[in-house]
């Protein structure tokens, strides 16, 4: 998965962050090898630094916050999981 020309936009009208939080698409999700399960969201993490995104699903209603930290810690547990 790439990060789209959004998510450049989004980081160019946000320059003192490093990761940015948001839905994935429907085109996006349909790419998953194992789609996520009736009443999940998926989520995306962009690191701005390499363009690098981790995917993951949240039950649909429930929210994170968006700092920098905590996506980062989120970001890398992803990382490490997936490597």
């Amino acid at each position: 998965m790439f990060p789209t020309e959004l998510d450049s936009q989004w980081f160019h009208n946000n320059p003192d962050r490093e990761f940015r939080l948001r839905r994935q698409s429907p085109a996006e999700f349909q790419a998953w090898p194992v789609p996520p399960e009736p009443g999940m969201a998926a989520w995306c993490i962009i690191r701005k630094a390499d363009g690098a995104v981790e995917a993951f699903a949240l039950p649909v209603g429930d929210e994170m916050d968006d700092y920098d930290e905590e996506l980062m810690q989120l970001f890398d547990q992803l990382r490490d999981h997936t490597a």
